[in-house]
């Protein structure tokens, strides 16, 4: 039976606390299935350099085309037979037969972005060979309705309230272990599927919960009005300044940690190779980078709920590409071949900051919020919001040091909450004209000019 995709879906996560018996398994089976992701990937790779030849380089009546071979699929990858290979015949054993399934699914979606790209057609990198220390995460396509058992804890603590729920998770070829039940499962929503991950302070399991009674979530369609909508712009200097005035002060998690993250990868370097000393700080540096991701993440859901409890309907939000904003500078070089200032000095440290502030995640997590409470999240372009008056719409071209917008009209304001202002008033299409602004003279008639006729 096919599964309905307008079916609500959540995942919630928990800690796992397996044995030392089913630690030694579910490592086995990350180096296993590491190896076979290397594998599968590395016959797709023999497929697409035989089946390509380049007849540009000398004509073609001299070029050698190889005989074409089937290109490796899913299907054929997954069969049984191709497992029995005796190079690799144990590779297999004692792995469930879904989660070699579901890695070598894994393979065909990295190599498919990369030969034909995705959706919109947008090519993705060369996909890499995964090392063992990188392969940390596995899933489990389908679970047993019946696999989470959860029971009252019959003590109490010292204060008298309720001690938590005792709970055990039951896994394929692997058993059962002890699970932290910090939040309830709602009811009606049954379990579908696993993701096992390996982190830096332990095991974690992701559940995927489904109830097909209650359709997808979706943003509603509203009516934008200038009541009912509230401009954002965010920022370096302040985390994110709506069309109100008010603000969100930035939490700059890495760069407060910088100095001791610093200090211990000096520490690591000056440890022999492969040492317990070495291993330990590396963990230790793991574990620190993974309280700065999880403070940076509940600093994001807390204000994501700020602004979706404020009394708005409607947001408007930049059309930003984060990753597009951290690219490094292009090298220059001159005539000798000799490399010149590029400016990417500087930039590095925009870059660092900006992914300190990682806006993507945290716009991703508003808009989920915002279909949660029944509101929407517009996009809007953000070209020349920070230039143009709110007042007077007069553009007024500053750097990013100038941190207050003055006007010819007299009109004085913060340069963040300009942006939000002009930003709503693009999305409400009151002031729709935002736009790059007429090209020099010599540019638009280089692009008017056209081939005169009977020259080709």
């Amino acid at each position: 039976m096919k599964r309905s995709k307008d079916t609500f879906k959540l995942n919630y996560q928990y800690r796992i606390v397996p044995s030392k018996q089913q630690v030694y398994k579910l490592k086995d089976w990350l180096y296993k299935l590491c190896r076979i992701h290397n594998l599968m990937l590395e016959e797709r790779f023999k497929w697409w350099e035989c089946n390509r030849t380049p007849v540009n380089a000398c004509p073609i009546f001299v070029t050698y085309l190889s005989e074409l071979k089937d290109q490796p699929t899913y299907y054929s990858q997954k069969r049984a037979t191709h497992w029995s290979r005796e190079s690799d015949k144990d590779l297999y054993k004692g792995v469930h037969s879904q989660v070699i399934q579901e890695a070598i699914k894994r393979v065909e979606d990295t190599f498919n972005r990369f030969t034909k790209g995705d959706s919109s057609s947008k090519r993705s990198g060369k996909p890499r060979f995964k090392s063992v220390r990188r392969y940390r995460t596995f899933s489990i396509p389908q679970l047993k309705p019946d696999c989470l058992s959860v029971t009252a804890n019959p003590h109490q603590r010292r204060n008298g309230g309720t001690r938590r729920d005792i709970a055990c998770i039951s896994l394929p070829k692997v058993g059962q272990m002890k699970l932290i039940y910090h939040r309830p499962i709602p009811e009606g929503f049954t379990i579908k599927a696993a993701l096992i991950s390996c982190r830096a302070d332990g095991w974690y399991i992701t559940l995927t919960l489904e109830d097909k009674a209650v359709p997808s979530l979706k943003s509603p369609e509203l009516e934008a009005t200038q009541e009912n909508s509230l401009g954002l712009d965010v920022g370096l200097e302040k985390f994110w300044t709506n069309s109100d005035g008010e603000i969100e002060p930035i939490q700059q998690h890495y760069r407060r940690s910088e100095s001791k993250l610093a200090k211990l990868a000096n520490r690591k370097d000056k440890k022999s190779h492969k040492s317990a000393s070495r291993r330990k700080l590396a963990k230790k540096i793991s574990k620190h980078h993974q309280r700065l991701q999880r403070k940076r993440k509940q600093f994001h859901y807390e204000s994501a709920t700020r602004l979706v409890s404020m009394d708005k309907k409607v947001f408007f939000v930049e059309d930003i590409k984060p990753g597009n904003l951290s690219i490094k500078n292009k090298p220059k070089q001159d005539e000798n071949g000799n490399y010149l200032p590029n400016g990417q000095s500087a930039k590095s440290g925009l870059n660092k900051s900006i992914n300190d502030a990682s806006w993507g995640q945290f716009l991703s997590i508003l808009a989920y919020k915002a279909a949660k409470a029944g509101k929407s999240v517009v996009k809007v372009k953000p070209h020349n919001t920070s230039q143009v008056c709110s007042c007077c719409n007069a553009k007024v071209e500053k750097d990013l040091s100038v941190r207050i917008h003055h006007c010819l009209c007299g009109f004085v304001l913060d340069r963040d909450w300009n942006a939000a202002i002009n930003i709503k008033r693009v999305g409400l299409g009151i002031f729709p004209t935002i736009k790059r602004r007429k090209r020099s003279q010599k540019a638009a008639t280089k692009e008017a000019y056209t081939v005169p006729p009977g020259s080709v």
